[in-house]
């Protein structure tokens, strides 16, 4: 289909190059197999390349398994070929490939690059939950995306309001009930004999069922001949999961089929045969639940407490949290026998599992439980259930982790979960290393509240000797000379470049992101690419140094979106995509974003994240001249108790203050920047000002000028203040050409204005003014800030224009952007950029209001 063809996933350098240099060493060749819009063919041919420029001959047989009659291969030419995921190649072709190529399995489309391309192939706009619910049925698979689409259609599940196609239920209870026909991947077109179907289908129902099986106990159970098939095409893919190799079925719509179509006997014969392999160490969570579940029953492999330990993790690490406090609940009604500690941590477990259901009255009660249990230890112990033992410490600092999470969470501030962590250091030896541990998550829980100046300050005292706590009193003397564990140092750096930033110090943010970045490059990207981390990154990129700058950060961004093992919820995505449209000036986007992320965030969480989609929405509607709109998300977004008490509450206050100079209530919005700079929030109150500053109001203007930032955006920003108040066009032209360097869009257009607004008409200035408004893209119109909210205007009579001029002049009138218009003429930006010029040189007049 032409949209997924034109949305490619980024093909790496280096895969291409180690596939050239293994062939070029093994004189073997390749098969590339990849999904619909994965770029097996670009990949085929870039490696055809690379082995010819090598002086290799090369041979290349693009959608093999859509081929007609077999083709010559020249003597001593290597194959190079490419092939849809899970189709069977052609039997004409199938030994010959075989004997002659590796197969290159390429991954599916990132979440990201998915959403135009789904869209596209649909046919209609969709929300950010619909576009979740295909992209976890299918992951960049065309028929399983048609199949989970149609099936959602079928059971009523989509809806159209306003201007896009909805999701009326959560992504994973939609998921849940997808029923397909398994036969679509299995036996393609019945080329297979139904002895082979049954084959496939049993040992892919068993890697449906057993979810951490891996491929040496799968051959061990169907034989090497069936998995060697199910690899190749694509039905099966390696990855890992806590440092283990693991099998996937994909795509993901398949095992959820196979799983449904599961009958009792096949489950019990599956789970059965899975127990009773050899050397199992990392069981799967639903295996285990069944095994406990069914304990009583004679021949039933039993498991032990470590095993439901492993597996209750293994539930939680998944997302899989119902399984979770299942586990829990069968090993309580099995009378498993456990030490206190394990006790502790069970309960710990299923609570952090209640309270990412939302069940929060229960996960509280479960990690009252778990602390009971290592307060008043009784029973049989070991070595590390002491006190000062390592796993007794690691249980003690994640419940009360999660206990100060919980409150937090549930109170909106952290004026009860800081005194949870304080009361937690007596439970601790003097000198212990784990005081330092639990004083960095005092930090943490002033970040979580956005006291940014007090986090940085608790911050800088971590490691020093010191009796008390500045912060919160403190019941016990103690020294804090231990270093911090490193998963608690990459946690904790992240939220201090955030704090950072919000300080007006982001060259120093970046600094210590670089720096984090640098020590993680040994370490699976997920064990530091958190959401904590890409938030900070994005923040601070974004905010100190502009929408150009980001897009030469995506590597992180897209590594997490291919590893199903992190998970950053769609609400959020969509929260980070309103913020950068909003940057970029696209107002339009920014507009629809805000609202998708809103929809999304209401309904399917993460709820702290629901005051910055309505302050964005509220913020964007009032940017975009929709008054009306702002007032009602305001006043929901007061609604919300301690709204302001998060890591994005000082972003919220400043969008608060972004909204109410939109209004024209210009005092209120600067009383919230002063509040800002009280606070010593100066990166946060510049960017609260910037409304104002756009407006040229003069005592915003005269508030930010004087104000010690850092940072190419916030510079700029009180640059552009300071040539306001000194009612300089030429200052005012030069900081509207470093804005569209910085991709700040919308700040270049305001500043173009207002210097056009100061110079004099026909002026070398104002003609430059004008030619950069003309130049500069932005989605909508910026109302109430500028003068560029009016309608385009016409061509005045007499002037003569070129056809092409013509064209693009009633292009614009028609209110397109330069790229929109480059696409429908099928011409560069750049062309059109001269065109518009040249339209202004003849008319004199600017063509956008």
């Amino acid at each position: 289909m032409p949209a997924w063809k034109k949305s490619r996933a980024v093909l790496r350098a280096d895969t291409v190059a180690r596939a050239v240099s293994l062939s070029v060493d093994t004189r073997r060749g390749v098969l590339v197999v990849g999904p619909p819009g994965a770029g097996a063919s670009r990949c085929a041919a870039d490696i055809a390349a690379g082995l010819r420029a090598a002086g290799v001959p090369v041979t290349v047989w693009d959608d093999l398994d859509r081929l007609g009659a077999p083709r010559a291969l020249p003597d001593g030419a290597v194959l190079v070929a490419s092939a849809r995921v899970g189709a069977a190649l052609p039997p004409e072709f199938d030994d010959e490939v075989s004997a002659r190529t590796t197969r290159l399995p390429l991954r599916n489309l990132t979440r990201g690059g998915s959403e135009a391309a789904v869209a596209a192939a649909v046919g209609t706009p969709l929300s950010a939950r619909l576009v979740e619910a295909l992209w976890a049925g299918s992951h960049g698979n065309l028929t399983a995306l048609r199949a989970t689409y149609d099936d959602l259609a079928t059971r009523r599940l989509t809806r159209r309001t306003r201007d896009r196609l909805i999701l009326t239920v959560d992504p994973a209870t939609a998921i849940a009930g997808v029923a397909v026909d398994p036969q679509l991947w299995i036996s393609p077109g019945g080329s297979d004999t139904s002895t082979d179907t049954d084959a496939l289908t049993a040992a892919l129902t068993t890697a449906a069922l057993a979810r951490r099986i891996t491929i040496q106990d799968l051959e061990h159970l169907h034989g090497c001949a069936v998995v060697r098939d199910l690899v190749a095409r694509a039905l099966l893919a390696e990855g890992r999961h806590d440092g283990a190799e693991v099998l996937i079925v994909q795509p993901p719509v398949l095992a959820t089929a196979l799983r449904a179509g599961a009958d009792h006997r096949r489950r019990w014969e599956a789970y059965d045969a899975v127990l009773s392999l050899p050397g199992t160490t990392q069981p799967d969570p639903h295996i285990v639940l069944w095994a406990v579940a069914n304990a009583r029953t004679a021949d039933i492999r039993p498991v032990d407490t470590p095993a439901v330990l492993a597996a209750a993790h293994a539930a939680l690490d998944g997302h899989d949290y119902r399984t979770g406090v299942e586990l829990f609940e069968a090993a309580q009604r099995a009378g498993l026998g456990m030490t206190p500690l394990q006790q502790a941590e069970l309960a710990l477990v299923a609570g952090s599992c209640l309270r990412l259901l939302d069940r929060v009255q229960e996960a509280a009660g479960m990690f009252e439980q778990s602390l009971e249990c290592l307060q008043a230890p009784a029973g049989p112990r070991v070595d590390d259930d002491e006190p000062d033992g390592a796993d007794y410490t690691r249980v003690l600092i994640d419940t009360v982790t999660a206990r100060a999470d919980l409150v937090h969470y549930r109170d909106r501030g952290p004026q009860n979960s800081l005194p949870l962590i304080e009361a937690a250091h007596g439970l601790l030896a003097p000198g212990h290393p784990a005081h330092s541990v639990l004083d960095a998550l005092t930090v943490v829980h002033l970040s979580y509240a956005g006291r940014y100046r007090d986090a940085a300050r608790a911050y800088a005292e971590l490691g020093s000797p010191q009796t008390d706590s500045s912060l919160v009193p403190s019941s016990s003397s103690r020294q804090l000379t231990s270093p911090l564990p490193a998963e608690w140092e990459r946690r904790l750096e992240a939220i201090h470049a955030l704090a950072l930033d919000s300080l007006g110090r982001p060259d120093e943010a970046l600094a210590v992101l670089r720096r984090l970045a640098r020590r993680s490059r040994t370490m699976d990207h997920h064990a530091w690419a958190s959401e904590e981390y890409l938030g900070s990154l994005l923040s601070v990129v974004l905010h100190g140094f502009g929408v150009n700058a980001l897009f030469a950060e995506l590597a992180p961004f897209v590594a997490v979106e291919q590893d199903d093992s992190v998970r950053v919820d769609h609400g959020v995505r969509r929260v980070a995509d309103a913020e950068i449209a909003l940057a970029a000036g696209d107002l339009q986007s920014a507009v629809s974003a805000a609202s998708d992320a809103l929809d999304t965030v209401e309904v399917d969480g993460p709820e702290d994240f629901l005051p910055r989609a309505i302050s964005l929405y509220a913020l964007n509607s009032a940017l975009s001249g929709q008054s009306a709109t702002a007032r009602e998300q305001l006043q929901q977004l007061r609604a919300i108790p301690g709204y302001t008490n998060s890591p994005v509450g000082p972003e919220i206050r400043g969008a608060e203050a972004g909204v109410l100079f939109c209004l024209g209530e210009s005092d209120q919005a600067r009383d919230i920047v002063r509040s800002l700079i009280d606070d010593g929030l100066l990166g946060a109150a510049v960017r609260a000002a910037l409304a104002g500053v756009l407006m040229a109001d003069a005592e915003s203007c005269r508030i930010v000028a004087d104000l010690e930032v850092s940072g190419d955006v916030l510079v700029l920003v009180r640059e552009l203040a300071a040539a306001n108040l000194a009612e300089n066009p030429r200052r005012l032209l030069d900081a509207a050409q470093r804005a569209r360097g910085y991709g700040l869009h919308m700040v270049a257009a305001a500043a173009a204005d207002r210097a056009r607004s100061l110079a004099t008409p026909g002026s070398q200035h104002h003609t430059m003014a004008e030619r950069m408004i003309a130049t500069t893209e932005i989605g909508g119109s910026l109302a109430g800030l500028t003068g560029l909210d009016g309608p385009a205007g016409a061509v005045p009579p007499g002037v003569s224009l070129t056809r092409r001029e013509s064209q693009i002049a009633e292009l614009v009138g028609q209110g397109l952007t330069n790229a929109e218009i480059a696409a429908e003429l099928h011409l560069s930006k750049r062309t059109v950029e001269g065109h518009l010029n040249r339209i202004y040189s003849k008319t004199g007049t600017r063509l956008r209001g």
